[in-house]
């Protein structure tokens, strides 16, 4: 039950700020596209905690079909919201982007 109220505030804030989401933006000289990302890129993410299971499975998920919303990385097995708030997904030129110096676009958990 809880994990679904999580899951239903957070689809909720993601249509509000869906308008922000979209727009793209320019990205810093560290910001790397998490669609071609590597493992040990993923790894380096701060606070993100991702695990080496976790970033092949990221990996191999964006190579099968790439991520085109925020909310796509919840499908990743041990991934959560405050690992996704840590990725912190930026769209730019149609794909998704980590970039470490980038303004938080989604909310923080409150879970």
């Amino acid at each position: 039950m809880k994990h679904s109220l999580s899951a239903l505030l957070f689809g909720a804030f993601l249509c509000v700020a869906s308008p922000a989401l979209a727009e793209d933006v320019e990205l810093g000289p560290d910001a790397f596209d998490l669609n071609k990302a590597t493992a040990e890129q993923l790894m380096e993410i701060p606070d993100a905690n991702i695990t080496p299971d976790m970033a092949a499975a990221i990996v191999d998920m964006a190579r099968k079909k790439p991520f085109e919303l925020p909310e796509d990385f919840l499908k990743v097995p041990g991934l959560d919201n405050h690992t996704l708030q840590a990725i912190n997904p930026i769209e730019h030129d149609g794909t998704l982007w980590y970039d470490p110096d980038a303004e938080l676009t989604l909310a923080p958990s409150k879970c």
